[in-house]
């Protein structure tokens, strides 16, 4: 009873906001949410029954980085490539030395090279080791409160005149369309910390809601997740388990070490569809294949 109630806590917390700088939520959204939530199999009574809680904040900053900040740039030098840090390439031949049991077996049973795993999570997360810094409940509920029109004009008047596209039919449009995808990404995500008996606003993750070192959406990690080290659960936050998720997604979507190149970034774009982020990926799993340079040697003192 006690991971049930857990499972259905994270839903009433939508319900808690309080006003953020003139921003606020109306009862109807509040009222629309819980409704589509209950449609997709939440019980009603539970819902109304829990209490509030404070940990989930009113955050409209994550609703501007969703709507203008979710793609990645290129750099001054190479606006069709992400800047990489040539010490996180260097790190990431090391990473495939450290890893390189488990990487031959994600290519064996999933056809993925640890070159393509590897420049994957060296952009996610730096290998696994960049701080989540959003609660992903509070993002994918900021998210989903887009939903009531109010809420939204508040935000188009606090930031109009920094972003004056925000008043844009395309943006609008958009941000319908992320609240309904936020909305259901929240059910996703109770189940998984219904499935790993946590606490879901103890859930961290990119502005996104993204989770763990692969950054999959929960969506994506409940249909391809895999039970890496198999312990019984698939652990978007356990390495073992986001690897051999990300094995089994790219072979899904098309990866192969012998497709040809025009393949493998079809494969890569159903990971981010961004041309960016598949040239930077594609980079990266070129570059993971040379040898680590030589150091140079210091000069020789002249006498």
């Amino acid at each position: 009873m006690k991971t049930k109630i857990t499972y259905v806590f994270v839903f009433i917390f939508l319900f808690a906001f309080s006003g953020y700088a003139g921003v606020a939520v109306s009862d109807a959204a509040r009222q629309l949410i819980e409704k589509q939530l209950v449609e997709k199999g939440l019980d009603a009574d539970q819902v109304k029954r829990i209490i509030y809680d404070p940990r989930i904040d009113l955050n409209p900053d994550i609703v501007i980085k969703n709507l203008f900040y979710s793609s990645p740039k290129g750099s001054g030098e190479q606006p069709s490539v992400m800047k990489i840090d040539p010490a996180l390439i260097e790190e990431g031949r090391g990473f495939m030395k450290e890893n390189a049991g488990l990487l031959a077996l994600v290519e064996q049973r999933f056809g993925a090279s640890p070159r393509i795993i590897t420049a994957i999570l060296i952009i996610e997360s730096r290998l696994g080791k960049y701080p989540m810094p959003y609660g992903a409940v509070t993002a994918y509920a900021n998210l989903a409160f887009l939903l009531d029109p109010e809420y939204f004009k508040d935000i188009q008047s606090k930031y109009a005149d920094q972003y004056p596209q925000i008043n844009d039919k395309d943006v609008m449009a958009r941000a319908q369309r992320r609240a309904k995808w936020a909305l259901d990404e929240l059910y996703h995500l109770a189940h998984i910390a219904r499935d790993l008996a946590i606490d879901p606003l103890t859930i961290r993750g990119s502005f996104s809601g993204a989770l763990g070192p692969a950054q999959f959406i929960p969506s994506t990690f409940r249909a391809y997740g895999i039970d890496g080290d198999n312990d019984g659960t698939c652990n978007p936050f356990n390495m073992t388990d986001a690897k051999l998720s990300m094995g089994n997604y790219l072979k899904k979507s098309g990866w192969s070490e012998s497709a040809s190149i025009e393949q493998k970034r079809k494969a890569v774009w159903h990971y981010n569809r961004s041309a960016v982020y598949v040239n930077t990926i594609m980079m990266l799993y070129d570059e993971l294949q040379k040898p680590s340079p030589e150091p140079e040697s210091p000069e020789r003192p002249s006498y």
